[in-house]
């Protein structure tokens, strides 16, 4: 099994609207070891991270049992660092929402293939 450290996924999200920031690839499993939340805005923010299994549907109406952070403020012009391990099998979703437009989330870890 090889493994590649690297950035796992980047996303500027629609502010109130989950969207994917890394989907984990056929035949492949992924650790997520932290996830950066920057708010380029001059205004407060928040965000909310969750972790949708494979084969699982990335939107509103199936997000609360998915949610590993949610409703976390970033200050204006400041970045959350979320240092934790997460672990994820081929097809799994890292998904992010935010209040904002002007809040990016990045994703780095490892892929095992």
């Amino acid at each position: 099994m090889a493994n590649a450290y690297k950035i796992l996924g980047q996303a500027t999200v629609t502010a109130n609207t989950i969207g994917a920031v890394y989907t984990v690839p056929a035949s492949t499993a992924a650790i997520v070891n932290a996830v950066h939340v920057t708010n380029f805005s001059a205004s407060n923010a928040s965000f909310s991270i969750a972790v949708v299994p494979s084969g699982g549907v990335v939107g509103a109406a199936t997000l609360p049992s998915y949610f590993v952070t949610r409703g976390v403020v970033v200050p204006a012009g400041d970045t959350a660092q979320l240092d934790f391990v997460m672990t994820l099998a081929a097809g799994a979703v890292l998904a992010a929402n935010a209040s904002s437009s002007s809040v990016s989330v990045s994703a780095f870890g490892a892929e095992i293939s």
